[in-house]
């Protein structure tokens, strides 16, 4: 997994589907909306861990969907609205 954006990592699970993770779950909620509702892209499951910072959400998308089809769209948003989601909760 490589960091992309402020809290967001983005790289391939075990079975080669590009899987994002996301540090809170209301950045995880805005993620969500904004990768299904603005850009089309489809996920098909979640995973719920958990480090230092607290839960880390992970959702792994349809294996249709290359990882720069997905990290493209990720680099669109904007680093002080993440923030500003993130900071809602921490």
């Amino acid at each position: 997994m490589k960091k992309i954006l402020p809290h967001i990592e983005i790289g391939h699970d075990q079975y080669g589907a590009v899987a994002v993770s996301v540090e809170d779950y209301e950045l995880f909620d805005f993620i969500d909306d904004y990768v299904t509702e603005e850009c089309e892209l489809d996920w098909e499951s979640k995973s719920i861990g958990e480090n230092e910072q607290g839960e880390i959400h992970t959702m792994y998308f349809n294996q249709k969907h290359t990882i720069e089809e997905v990290e493209a769209a990720l680099l669109k948003l904007d680093q002080k609205e993440i923030e500003r989601i993130y900071a809602l909760n921490n």
